[in-house]
């Protein structure tokens, strides 16, 4: 099944961006959280290099956004954070938030705009490859909750 014109009209560019902004503000803060708390000099490092990864994007996303006059959606002044500062509670974290992020990134890939689709697939990439260097395995479908896509309506 090919896109049609009236489906570009459908997809909300403006909310997918401000869907993934929003992941990006969960990211920024979980590295900070997650950098702070950890013991190995290797991880802290990794997680200042993502840290800096995840603000890059912000900043690129925030600015889709003025472009297509929307106001940026703001960070929370808080996040969910993990039970336990553990090395493997803080790595499992940092799956999570990747997971989400790619998540994010999944649903802007359906944007009308070519060079959004790049941007996305790109940061779907990132944060697949970043996810795994936390430990996550590779899934078959990156982006989908679960690694799969849900199954077609029997209709």
């Amino acid at each position: 099944m090919t896109a049609t014109p009236e489906d570009a009209e459908e997809f909300d560019t403006a909310e997918a961006l401000q869907r993934a902004l929003r992941a990006e503000h969960a990211a920024v803060y979980a590295y900070g959280y997650i950098g702070a708390r950890s013991q190995d000099e290797d991880r802290r490092l990794r997680c200042y290099e993502y840290l800096d990864a995840h603000r890059g994007q912000r900043d690129t996303l925030k600015g889709e956004l003025r472009e297509r006059d929307a106001v940026p959606a703001a960070g929370e002044s808080s996040y969910a954070l993990p039970e336990s500062d553990s090395g493997e509670a803080l790595a499992d974290y940092a799956v999570e938030v990747e997971d989400l992020t790619a998540q994010a990134y999944l649903e802007l890939a359906a944007a009308p705009d070519s060079a959004l689709r790049e941007l996305a697939l790109r940061s779907l990439q990132d944060a697949t490859l970043r996810g795994m260097e936390w430990g996550a395995d590779l899934p078959v479908f990156p982006g989908f909750p679960g690694g799969a896509p849900p199954a077609p309506d029997g209709g």
